[in-house]
């Protein structure tokens, strides 16, 4: 095998691996912002408590006035975009949440870390 064909071949090896990364920070990126808005108690393996704090609709004060039900029907999510390092990532997404009571649409910047097999989110910056 000549030295370029081995570099092409490494550098799609590399580009394939990079993009099933991706696709794996994406689909738990979904799973975290599920679990944060809709107030699951189960969030634990999946964002420490200052996220979720950050994130779940009631805890930061948004809907205190009126009794806040998540449904997942309410709930879109945008394209995620995950810049990775393989075991790190920063994730920008934007999520609305729109039903006759409430509404909400703000781009999220997560901070990823690979733990135990899943990703968890160790920090969170919301632009309302």
């Amino acid at each position: 095998m000549s030295r370029k064909t081995l570099i092409l071949l490494l550098t799609a090896i590399f580009a394939i691996a990079y993009v099933l990364f991706g696709a794996w920070i994406a689909q738990d990126t979904k799973i975290i912002l599920k679990k944060a808005m809709s107030g699951e108690t189960d969030y634990s393996n999946y964002m420490n408590q200052s996220t979720y704090h950050r994130i779940n609709p009631i805890e930061r004060g948004i809907e205190k006035e009126e009794n806040f039900i998540y449904d997942k029907k309410s709930h879109r999510l945008g394209l995620v975009f995950p810049l990775h390092f393989f075991f790190v990532s920063k994730v920008f997404v934007t999520q609305q949440y729109e039903n006759d009571r409430f509404g909400l649409k703000e781009p999220v910047n997560l901070n990823l870390r690979l733990k135990s097999g899943k990703w968890y989110a160790t920090s969170v910056q919301i632009k309302p």
